[in-house]
């Protein structure tokens, strides 16, 4: 049984171990500063009880921006990132969201072509922007 839901602080330490077994983005106090964001709202994949995977957004007026996504390394390439994301484009289109932006490294390409599957558009280019010298590539997909 896979079940999406919403999360929040009370949620964080789940939300650090998956982080720690997969992207390694955020630590723990961040994950709780996350959270904590009075316009952050973040969805979770359960499979049977167990966290799969997460999804963090802002609401920012009529934009959304993806903070994070990320499937336990264990679930990838299962579905469970595409079910979790369609989640979230059918939460917030509820919420008269009328654009999404995300960011992603230019070497993540399993990312940019799953966002791509979505009609994500690259909006534009942050050269050398991440610590290794890699680009960063902002896109957006524009809800009808």
């Amino acid at each position: 049984m896979v079940r999406i839901k919403e999360i929040n602080v009370n949620d964080a330490q789940l939300c650090f171990l998956l982080d720690s077994e997969s992207l390694q983005l955020w630590n723990f106090e961040q994950w709780k500063s996350q959270l904590n964001r009075k316009h952050v709202r973040a969805l979770a994949i359960y499979r049977f009880k167990k966290l799969v995977g997460v999804c963090v957004f802002e609401l920012i007026i009529d934009e959304a921006e993806l903070h994070y996504i990320a499937i336990h390394p264990e679930f990838t390439r299962k579905g469970f990132g595409k079910m979790l994301f369609i989640n979230f484009i059918k939460r917030i289109e509820k919420n008269n969201i009328k654009k999404i932006f995300l960011e992603v490294s230019s070497k993540n390409l399993s990312a940019i072509k799953f966002y791509e599957s979505f009609n994500f558009k690259t909006e534009r280019i942050r050269k050398k922007y991440y610590k290794d010298g890699t680009d960063a590539i902002l896109k957006t997909k524009i809800i009808c």
